[in-house]
């Protein structure tokens, strides 16, 4: 089985160049196949290796002997970490609010068919996830055009995401088979079983990881043990076995809220107003806004979702508990999930190993998320 972690951002470029101007400067593409190790995940798509800045960087790295090309479309690194190259951009149709769309392309000819259609449309192709002036299908065909596959991400976000900003795929794309749906820290698989809008495409799992702390937070195991860019072709054809993700009702966006009232919508979904004044203009919840969207006609597989948290959002857990859980595993992700309780409470006290284990049984948030505020996690 793959472990991978398919959407990871980059703070700064080796010139100390921004790349992701909201990424930690210490999300480097030097530091990701250490951070990956550590995580106990094989693989990992950085989404700015399709900036110059990015694009730069990763072939300075292979001419170093940092990383090298492998013939399956990823780039090797000496601890044994794999990445992929891709890119984050975003569109805009009509009035709709902004979207952003993954490119993945294989090996190095292919991220640099993705960086020239990204710089000959954006005013700084040194920076991540520009607005491109092109349309979604013409990208679509170029990334296609060099080996490469295309994925929403988070599409149910309301900032960002394309069902999020009230689009469908057909706005956007003529053809939308072949194409990837990232439920991004939004969405799961008991929402998803709600909405049609998403056929049989692919689903995944990605992190959107702005800093070394919250690479991995989600993860897609791929049966196999092909780490090169057939994941990324695997994914988009339906193939992850498991999602290992946020429970949503602790993601920011998970409920309507109202910013006049600083408060989150309670009841039964969809809500979409202000329960003490319905002129309040509110901002849609992610469950919210799929509860509202028509069913699937005809029934589909899905893969398995396995609740998890970033460390970060678990009570009492700092960064002395991970090295202890890193020391102690192959890796987070394996004490997360594989570790037994005994083990847990033997490296990090019983009350720390009664979180993770409350965790991995999908226990639900004391409070939800909403409007930009991850839920809290119970004590």
């Amino acid at each position: 089985m793959i472990l991978a972690d398919t959407h990871i951002h980059l703070g700064l470029s080796r010139r100390g160049e921004p790349v992701k101007v909201s990424a930690s400067r210490n999300l480097t593409l030097a530091a990701v196949p250490g951070i990956l190790q550590a995580y106990g995940a094989d693989l990992g798509a950085v989404v700015d290796l399709g900036t110059s800045r990015g694009l730069r960087d990763l072939e300075e790295g292979l001419a170093k002997g940092e990383l090298r090309e492998a013939e399956d479309g990823a780039f090797v690194a000496p601890v044994g970490s794999r990445i992929l190259g891709a890119l984050e951009a975003e569109f805009r149709l009509g009035e709709s609010g902004p979207f952003h769309l993954l490119a993945y392309a294989p090996g190095l000819d292919g991220l640099r068919e993705v960086e020239r259609l990204y710089r000959a449309s954006v005013r700084n192709s040194g920076l991540s996830t520009q607005r491109m002036h092109l349309a979604p299908e013409e990208f679509r065909r170029g990334v296609e055009a060099a080996g490469g596959v295309l994925v929403v991400a988070h599409a149910f976000t309301p900032h960002r995401g394309l069902f999020g900003v009230g689009l469908t795929l057909d706005d956007a794309f003529e053809r939308p088979q072949g194409i990837g749906i990232e439920l991004g820290l939004s969405a799961d698989v008991a929402i998803v079983r709600h909405v049609g809008a998403v056929g049989d495409l692919g689903l995944m799992g990605g992190s959107d990881a702005h800093g070394p702390d919250t690479v991995g937070r989600e993860l897609n195991a791929v049966p196999g043990s092909d780490a090169g860019f057939s994941v990324m072709r695997r994914l988009v054809a339906g193939e992850a076995a498991t999602i290992f993700g946020m429970n949503p009702a602790f993601g920011k966006y998970h409920r309507t809220f109202c910013p006049v009232c600083g408060a989150v919508v309670t009841g039964d979904p969809p809500q979409f107003s202000c329960p003490r004044d319905g002129t309040h203009r509110v901002v849609a919840g992610v469950l919210d806004r799929a509860m509202a969207m028509a069913p699937p006609k005809v029934s589909r597989n899905y893969p398995d979702y396995v609740y998890q948290l970033p460390l970060s959002l678990l009570p009492g857990v700092g960064p002395a508990a991970r090295r202890r859980l890193t020391t102690a595993f192959a890796g987070v992700h394996q004490a997360l999930h594989e570790a037994s309780a005994a083990e847990l409470d033997a490296i990090l006290g019983p009350d720390l190993a009664r979180t993770i284990l409350a965790m991995r049984a999908g226990e639900p948030p004391q409070t939800v998320g909403g409007g930009g505020h991850w839920g809290k996690a119970r004590a």
